[in-house]
């Protein structure tokens, strides 16, 4: 191991290494969560077997990733409290091998076949979640830290968001697979839970505990990070670098820009459902596997967007950029009231997957950008939190919603409260292609693509220049 280590540190290529813990990190986000290996298993095994419907599934999703709307915490602990004098590498490893114990005890609870209502699996995944949210912001304060000095913030993200993406695709097919192996497909929207699946489902827990292992040898390996002694002078440098972030309002103006960017309570869990029951390649139920594949497709889409911010990071017009991204984002929130099946989901990814990638690697590069030194870990976790929330809360919006306008149970439309009001400036999607099927997702997808289109009127207030600096940092810098 030591043989190992020496060898990696004598070659010259820094940032090599910390490109590749970037993408270890990341691509263990992707694999070693709730959400990675496992979650195509655990959603249709809450969905379909535990009888969930969408408003409590996405009620659940929102309470498990509590972890990720409260991340400045976790960054106010890195940045004032190092562990052995470190304020990242120690917080990896402590919060890593408590990923592995949780993994084990969910694993434990489906060999005993005591996962018989969703509260053990949402309080463990909650759990979890803080350790995995922990782990983000304590790696993103190293990329801060790292890539800040040289300008390489868009590049170690766009690394860290394909790493994601590559997770998605190696572990789509697998969990997707795993999840049929314990769950095999009947046609129904729900099956009975056996022995044979909660043994089997342990076994995919098993698997998953393996993958946090990951993180604890790349920053073994990888990284370098200088240890600290928190004296009075230390601590009010520290105290001095967040107030200054806190009085900045451009840094607000981009938190409200986010949180209208991300809002939108067409996406999620009732998106889920309609393609889930509607979107199959006969027009009916959708296969395991063709969810995986379609994700597969997706984030290899992903991952070419990535590939082109990477390589013209640093000539881009950041600025233009921004109110290319919010237009985009409106038109193509509202080409999705035309999915009607796989076909569709292939050549909207085709079209908006690689420029929708770009648009976000804009808004994470210049949250890099202007996080004042010494604070990295609080302000940016901060600003990411806020996209967090807003993307799981209207989730949780959606899913109300949803459930308000209308829901199908075993093929019937059984209408809500709010159906006559939905349907009354709707209706007219129909007469252009709009799936009657969409009854009750299509206003909630308008409303998602104006809350994105409002956000334009925010940019002016940004004041960035062209490389994405914000004019009131260059000024205190």
């Amino acid at each position: 191991m030591n043989l190992l280590k020496s060898f990696l540190y004598d070659v010259d290529q820094r940032m090599l290494r910390f490109s590749v813990f970037c993408a270890a990190i990341y691509f263990t986000q992707a694999t070693g969560t709730t959400g990675g290996l496992a979650g195509s298993a655990i959603n249709f095994f809450m969905k379909e077997g535990l009888k969930l419907n969408a408003t409590t599934l996405s009620y659940i999703g929102f309470a498990i990733t509590l972890a990720w709307y409260i991340k400045p915490l976790f960054g106010l602990l890195s940045d004032f409290v190092p562990i052995y004098g470190y304020r990242r590498k120690s917080y990896i490893y402590i919060c890593n091998s408590t990923s592995v114990l949780l993994w084990l005890l969910l694993a434990g609870l489906a060999f005993s076949g005591s996962l018989v209502t969703f509260w053990p699996i949402a309080i463990v995944s909650g759990a979890m979640g803080f350790m995995f949210a922990i782990t983000d912001v304590v790696a993103d304060g190293l990329m801060v830290q790292t890539g800040k000095p040289t300008g390489d913030t868009g590049r170690f993200q766009s690394i860290q968001w394909g790493s994601i993406n590559l997770g998605i695709i190696l572990t789509t097919i697998a969990g997707s697979a795993l999840a049929l192996w314990a769950m095999p497909d009947t046609g129904e929207s729900t099956f009975t839970i056996t022995r044979s699946v909660y043994d089997r489902l342990a076994i995919i827990f098993l698997i998953a505990s393996m993958f946090p292992f990951i993180n604890i040898l790349a920053t073994y390996f990888l990284t370098e990070e200088k240890k600290i002694k928190l004296n009075k002078e230390k601590f009010n440098e520290i105290k001095s670098a967040m107030k200054r972030a806190i009085k900045m309002k451009s840094i607000w103006v981009l938190v409200i820009c986010l949180f209208g960017l991300k809002f939108s309570p067409g996406w999620g869990t009732p998106f889920f459902y309609y393609i889930r029951d509607f979107c199959g390649l006969d027009g009916g139920q959708m296969g395991k596997m063709t969810f995986a594949y379609l994700g597969t497709f997706e984030s290899a889409m992903g991952i070419l967007g990535y590939i082109i911010y990477w390589k013209y990071a640093k000539v881009m017009n950041v600025r233009k950029l921004l109110y290319f991204a919010i237009l985009f984002s409106f038109l193509t929130s509202f080409c999705y009231l035309w999915v009607q099946g796989v076909w569709s989901l292939v050549v909207f990814a085709i079209l908006f997957g690689p420029i929708a990638a770009i648009v976000h690697m804009a808004y994470m590069d210049i949250m890099a950008k202007n996080c004042p030194d010494m604070a990295e870990g609080f302000v940016f976790a901060g600003v990411c939190s806020v996209s967090n929330i807003a993307s799981s809360s209207s989730s949780a919006f959606g899913g109300w919603m949803y459930g308000k306008f209308g829901h199908w149970v075993e093929g019937v439309f059984q209408t809500g409260p709010w159906y006559e009001w939905g349907w009354s400036w709707t209706a007219w999607l129909t007469d252009f292609g709009v799936s009657p099927n969409m009854i009750a997702l299509r206003p909630l997808i308008i409303i998602s693509s104006l809350f994105t289109l409002a956000t334009i009127v925010l940019i002016p207030f940004l004041k960035l220049n062209k490389n994405g600096i914000m004019k009131r940092l260059d000024m205190e810098e």
